[in-house]
């Protein structure tokens, strides 16, 4: 018999092990592991013997194969540690096979469907995780059967195999495997794919992974997301830990996930944040929900006339606004109305002491906050813009809308309608 230092739980599961005398002490029932490790260690073994269950350390644990490819069993050590398992102890064949994952590099939710354990160091270790058809067959008992039907039909049936370092485990059958790795693992993904991965997860997975994130990282994720997972996930959590999360996000997305949730969960979240944040809100969540005003941005960039590119150079080094508020410059006089907007080409391509006016664009393309969202699709393709800004009866710049928002509020809005 060949000694093997690698192989497929399904292979060792249920066979009879056999102590160092080479005596039957019973049946192979399942594994304890220990993923705080790099790569989750077999620590100890459950075997079975007349319906009884006792557990033996696994740091004599041998596995053999014959010329008929079959498996044996064997603890290699005269003095067996007995141990009595503990209410966190995380077994493999019954809190980890069948269970969801995330693979990491795939970008999407799997199902465990066998494990391959190899031994490093002398520590049988979870090397790869089994996602494919032949590895379910595998553990069925009926895997050569089906390799020799579809060789005949010169189809190879092969393993799928996601590598230990590519995967991100969410629960288990008892609970105890919440992520128990590194969450940065997942938080190097994008957050468009993980609102994927998100909605494709059963309830109790999905809450899991959601709470591990950062709360930078989360307010990226919900607003990716469908609003009814949205409102789902936030009723997981507490109001102050909801609050956290919401305030990083726009004050038009607050207000989008709000207006699909119970007016007094509303009022919870919205004392917990600051005063400011509040108004904002609450003047979004006013306006009718095809208009603009319901979509709009409160966060843009506006300066007074006479302000010179060097200033705005050194207040945007200084504050670190997003991305999407510095395309447009927006020129107000003293009473907050618009008069004129500049791009950040025209301010990178200008000189230090231009004044604003001297660059603008004056009577530029505007929407009124009552105008609907149709209207400023059409604008914003007509004049090829990437956001208009927005004024209320007053000429008053009250917000800025996007492109991007526009259209995807109105592909949700018709969505809804049918």
């Amino acid at each position: 018999m060949e000694k093997i230092t690698n192989f497929f739980v399904s292979k060792i599961i249920h066979k009879e092990i056999h102590n160092i005398s080479g005596q039957i002490i019973g049946k192979l029932n399942d594994l304890i592991l220990d993923f705080s490790q790099e790569k989750p260690t077999v620590v100890y073994i459950q075997i079975t013997n007349w319906k009884k269950s006792f557990y033996l350390s696994a740091d004599a644990l041998d596995i053999f194969k014959d010329e008929k490819e079959k498996y044996h069993i064997k603890i290699n050590s005269e003095s067996l540690t007995i141990k009595f398992p503990g209410e966190d102890d995380i077994f493999l064949v019954r809190d980890f096979l069948d269970k969801q994952i995330v693979d990491i590099n795939g970008k999407k939710v799997e199902r465990v469907n066998d494990v391959r354990l190899g031994n490093i160091n002398s520590k049988w270790q979870l090397v790869a995780v089994d996602i494919g058809t032949r590895g379910l067959l595998r553990r069925l008992g009926v895997e050569y059967p089906f390799i020799i039907f579809t060789e005949a039909l010169k189809y190879r049936l092969r393993n799928k195999l996601i590598i230990w370092d590519d995967v991100q485990t969410l629960s288990t059958g008892v609970n105890n495997l919440q992520l128990q790795m590194p969450a940065s693992k997942i938080e190097t993904l994008h957050a468009a794919d993980l609102a994927d991965i998100i909605e494709d997860l059963d309830t109790k997975s999905r809450d899991i992974l959601f709470h591990s994130l950062n709360n930078q990282k989360a307010a990226e994720v919900l607003e990716e997301i469908e609003t009814d997972v949205q409102v789902n996930l936030l009723k997981s959590m507490s109001d102050e830990k909801a609050s956290d999360i919401l305030e990083i996000m726009p004050s038009d997305e607050i207000a989008d996930i709000l207006e699909e949730m119970d007016e007094d969960r509303v009022e919870k979240l919205l004392t917990h944040m600051d005063e400011e944040s509040q108004d904002e809100i609450r003047e979004l969540m006013e306006y009718e929900k095809e208009t603009v005003g319901s979509i709009m941005s409160k966060d843009f960039l506006t300066f007074l006339p006479d302000v010179t590119v060097s200033d705005v150079f050194k207040w945007i080094q200084g504050n670190a606004p997003d991305e999407d508020e510095s395309y447009y410059i927006y020129i107000t006089n003293d009473k907050d109305n618009l008069i004129g907007v500049t791009s950040l080409f025209s301010l990178i391509t200008s000189k230090p002491d231009t004044k604003l006016y001297n660059i603008m664009t004056t009577r530029p393309e505007s929407l009124r906050d009552t105008d609907e969202i149709e209207d400023a699709i059409g604008l914003m393709h007509k004049y090829n813009l990437v956001s208009i800004p927005v004024i209320d009866e007053d000429n008053n710049l009250v917000g800025v809308v996007s492109l991007n928002d526009s259209i995807h509020e109105h592909s949700r809005l018709r969505r809804v309608a049918l």
